[in-house]
């Protein structure tokens, strides 16, 4: 048997034990209770993060059903602007052909009138009371608008601005008139900041772009237009990133869209600067998808940006791309604006201006 000594000694021990598996088991308790609060702290999250992930699916289908709106509103824009377009046009056609029977009717009426003086001539006072009325109001029909710019500063117009013009045999359309003490000159193409993208195809220079305020480039047909009357100034305007200018000034005619619109060079150049166009006279217009240019194995429009009057590509670009600072690449720099004798191939201009004023310079009657 074992002695009370032993006894006490195991008793001890068990109680020991006892005290032992008793803080462990408290100490598993809140453990436990511990990782139950986590357990319901993530459960919450995860239904809070599947109630947003329902939530941004709702909004998903909402906004794939907005885009769907926007998509069948944009087609029905698109379709409303083809429908304006083709009633534009046949109001263009109807108002064609109602001005080419008022001709007719015209032709017809002065036919009639020698006839009518001969066999009643108590009447002749009405008829030709009546054919100068007609006639005084297509004449004031015709005179509403100005021709160009120095027409409009002729008339008046001391401020520069944005104006509606006739030339002769074309519709109006709208011009940056720039009023300088010596005439009217109209503008027909600016680059001051980039706005704009001048690369652009030959329909585009054709009908021209942009913002008459700002960038813009007014349009090959206009320029035509307006020159096909008679000769008139080039002048180009040229400024560089250090605040310096040049000025270029030349006598020129333009030929119409079955030339390429060629650009007629009737004089010397005059100015501090050289020719940068070119030993040639006549230079055709080019873009990328119109090669016009002189040079046979490359299409300068497309090695370089924009469209322009190119002879062999590196003489001159006034419609290139525009740089707010000079590229360090060389390659960059060339797809520029530039004018090759003022700061040379690789040097991209700042800002550059282009208007013309017709030669004669002789106040109307």
């Amino acid at each position: 048997f074992a002695s009370w000594d032993e006894v006490n000694v195991i008793a001890h021990g068990l109680l020991q034990l006892g005290h032992g598996l008793k803080e462990h088991v408290d100490r598993t308790k809140g453990q436990m209770r511990e990782l139950g609060s986590r357990l319901s702290a993530h459960n919450s999250s995860m239904g809070r993060l599947l109630r947003q992930a329902r939530e941004a699916q709702e909004r998903g289908e909402r906004l794939r059903a907005s885009v769907r709106e926007l998509e069948g509103r944009g087609r029905q824009l698109l379709n409303l602007s083809e429908v304006l377009r083709q009633r534009l046009e046949e109001v263009a056609a109807d108002k064609a052909e109602i001005q080419g029977r008022l001709e007719q009717l015209e032709g017809r009426v002065n036919l009639l009138i020698p006839l009518h003086l001969k066999d009643n001539k108590t009447q002749a006072p009405k008829w030709k009371i009546n054919l100068k009325s007609l006639s005084l109001t297509n004449q004031s029909q015709n005179a509403t608008l100005p021709e160009d710019c120095h027409q409009l500063f002729l008339a008046g117009q001391q401020s520069s601005g944005v104006f509606q013009v006739q030339p002769a045999e074309s519709q109006p359309f709208k011009v940056y008139c720039d009023m300088t003490t010596e005439g009217g000159w109209t503008v027909i193409q600016r680059r001051t900041d980039g706005s704009v993208d001048f690369d652009q195809l030959w329909d585009a220079y054709k009908n021209g772009f942009g913002d008459l305020r700002g960038e813009f480039w007014l349009g090959l047909e206009k320029v035509h237009q307006l020159v096909q009357e008679g000769r008139y100034n080039l002048l180009i305007e040229l400024e560089d990133w250090e605040g310096n200018s040049q000025v270029v000034q030349f006598v020129f005619s333009l030929g119409g869209e079955s030339t390429a619109y060629t650009l007629n060079l009737l004089g010397p150049l005059s100015g501090e600067l050289e020719n940068a166009i070119g030993d040639f006279r006549q230079l055709p217009f080019s873009t990328r998808d119109r090669d016009h240019d002189l040079k046979a194995d490359t299409n300068c429009a497309k090695h370089l940006s924009g469209g322009w009057w190119f002879s062999t590509c590196g003489h001159a670009n006034l419609n290139g791309k525009y740089f707010r600072s000079i590229p360090r690449q060389r390659h960059e720099r060339k797809q520029g604006i530039f004018w090759k004798t003022w700061k040379g191939r690789y040097y991209p201009l700042k800002s550059t201006t282009m208007k013309i004023q017709p030669t004669a310079l002789e106040a109307e009657p």
